[in-house]
Formats: structure tokens, C-alpha cells, sequence
């Protein structure tokens, strides 16, 4: 789930930049390609937060901190390679990549980490809340409310000085629109994701040989005292 994770972040980072129109009942909204891997990345998050706690999901968030940070490293080593004539990509391109790509993609981290970070708190706090009942209310209301923060943080930080303000909220809302109808519709995977989990605990049930102490919330009350569990999901 990690690598998925990872994987799906970085693309979105990558592919930010670029602005895309849809037409909603007559309206043309902008948004920014990096939503389309997000839905990806909502799923996972919910799973880690149920099945590895708010310790496990954090985790996973600065592991994609890291990656993204690794990732743009090499991509500013390569703007200061010396590109010959026959080079199939010219350098004044590259470089013209990399100068938007850097605006997004210190947008996109701040973004993604203060976003990732309420979203597995206020996750935790309604399944305390609710006693561990309603995954639907806890996976769509933590990722309602973080993603209002992160659209937000995202296009302001990376459009401010080259868009207009106005310009800046109508992207800013409809990539959070986007967000809020994704939440919403992912609800049926979400429970695809975690029946299959179960399913997995379930099959492994007899090896597992592990303290209280050491499982996940949701796996002790499937009562499975594991995480070796996760070594498999």
C-alpha cells in the first residue's frame, strides 16, 4: 500500500501544474491535473488510518515526504547538466519545466503534509468518537475537511504572482468540488478495500501469534491480535 501510495503522490506532484477545463452543467470549471491520482491516495489513507492506526498513517505520510523531496532533487540535478546541441529534450525546456514544476511542487508538499496530517487526526478523532462504527463517516468527514485546507494552501502558494486572485479561488473551489464528489463516490471501494483486508486477517488468522499490544484498532476488533497482518495488506 505504501509503494501505491507513494507512487500516486508523486505523479500528482509531477502533473500539477497543468490546468485542464471541464464543463459542469453549463459551467467550466479549471482544475489541476494532480487531482486524477488523488482518489488513489484518499483510499489508501483511510486504510492505513483504520488498519495502522494514526501512528501507522503518519508514517506512511513522511515516507512520501521523503520520496517527493528525493524525487525533486534529481530533477534539479538535471537542470544543471550541461545538455548537448543533439539533445532530444533542449535545456531552455527543461528548464522552463522545472521552474513551474518547483512553484507546484513546494505547494504540493506543504499542502499534502498539513492536509495529510489533519486528515489522519480528525480520522482518529471521529473513530473515537463513534467507537469504531460508521467507517463511512470517518473516511468522507476527515477527507472533506482536510482537502478544504489543502486546496486552498496548494493554488494559493502555487499560483499566487502568476494568476489573479479571483482566478486562484475558482481553481482552489473546484479542485475541492472535485475532491468533496471523489470522497463521496469512493465510499464503495473504501469497504471493497477493507472487506478484502478482513478477509486477508481472517486467512491468516491461525499463524498469528502477536500481543493485544501490538495490533492495529481494527484488527483487534476483528479480534486478530497481529500486525504481521500487514506484512500481507
Amino acid at each position: 500500500m505504501t509503494a501505491i501510495f507513494v507512487t500516486a503522490l508523486i505523479i500528482a506532484n509531477l502533473i500539477g501544474s497543468l490546468l485542464f477545463a471541464v464543463e459542469v452543467m453549463g459551467v467550466t470549471v479549471s482544475l489541476s491535473a494532480g487531482i486524477i491520482p488523488f482518489p488513489i491516495t484518499f483510499i489508501l489513507t483511510d486504510l492505513l488510518n483504520e488498519f495502522y492506526g494514526g501512528r501507522g498513517a503518519r508514517f506512511v505520510t513522511y515516507v512520501g515526504f521523503a520520496m517527493s523531496i528525493l524525487v525533486f532533487g534529481f530533477l534539479w540535478i538535471g537542470t544543471q547538466l550541461p545538455v548537448t546541441a543533439d539533445s532530444a529534450f533542449p535545456q531552455a525546456q527543461y528548464l522552463q519545466f522545472s521552474g513551474l514544476y518547483t512553484s507546484m511542487f513546494i505547494a504540493s508538499l506543504t499542502a499534502y503534509l498539513v492536509g495529510q496530517l489533519l486528515d489522519i487526526g480528525v480520522f482518529q478523532a471521529l473513530r473515537k468518537m463513534t467507537h469504531g462504527r460508521f467507517l463511512w463517516l470517518r473516511a468522507t468527514g476527515s477527507t472533506i475537511v482536510s482537502q478544504l485546507i489543502d486546496s486552498i494552501l496548494v493554488t494559493f502558494i502555487a499560483f499566487s504572482g502568476t494568476l489573479t486572485v479571483d482566478r486562484i479561488w475558482d481553481i482552489a473551489l473546484g479542485n475541492y468540488t472535485w475532491k468533496f464528489l471523489i470522497a463521496i463516490g469512493i465510499t464503495p471501494l473504501l469497504y471493497l478495500g477493507h472487506a478484502l483486508i478482513y478477509r486477508a486477517i481472517d486467512r491468516h488468522s491461525g499463524q498469528l501469534d502477536l500481543t493485544a499490544d501490538q495490533a492495529t484498532p481494527a484488527i483487534l476488533e476483528h479480534g486478530v491480535t497481529s500486525t504481521a497482518v500487514g506484512d500481507e495488506v
